[in-house]
């Protein structure tokens, strides 16, 4: 349902490439029908189901921003919360089919399964950078999540 942002000083999230709007939740991509589990086969390398795409497919919700810091940070997911009618222990243990990805970074594919989850440690960040999130159900996710509201943040931290 949402992602908001956070980041340390130093450290600021913009919505667009000319650096002027402040980015302090993602835009998710419009998904009408809500998060359906992937169907696409994994690819090896990132780890990410080829159905989960920067252009607005069924499975899963993307959203760019721009990253410009002055020193090194680490992208933290945390306040992992899930808001459901069901069994709230089962939709907890439903968290390890929750994916969150960073597009072309690598090592970045990991499921919300802990309570505090490190995506990246970025280095040497000179340049604003862009930064696309993919977020996603894996295809073995149960009916627990279905109509609940997933909500977390993402946590930019001076390293």
């Amino acid at each position: 349902e949402s992602v908001a942002l956070s980041s340390s000083d130093g450290i600021e999230l913009f919505e667009d490439k000319n650096l002027t709007k402040k980015a302090n939740k993602l835009k998710l991509s419009n998904m009408d029908l809500g998060l359906k589990p992937a169907t696409g086969e994994l690819d090896a390398e990132s780890g990410i189901p080829s159905t989960i795409t920067n252009e607005g497919t069924s499975e899963g919700y993307y959203a760019e921003i721009y990253l410009k810091a002055t020193s090194n940070c680490r992208v933290v997911v945390k306040n992992i919360n899930i808001d459901t009618e069901r069994n709230k222990l089962e939709a907890n243990e439903e968290r390890k089919n929750i994916y969150v990805s960073i597009l072309d970074v690598k090592n970045t594919t990991k499921s919300l399964e802990d309570d505090e989850v490190e995506l990246v440690v970025f280095e040497n960040v000179t340049e604003p950078k862009k930064l696309v999130f993919l977020i996603w159900l894996d295809s073995l996710a149960g009916d627990e999540l279905e109509g609940a509201k997933i909500s977390f943040d993402i946590d930019f931290q001076a390293v």
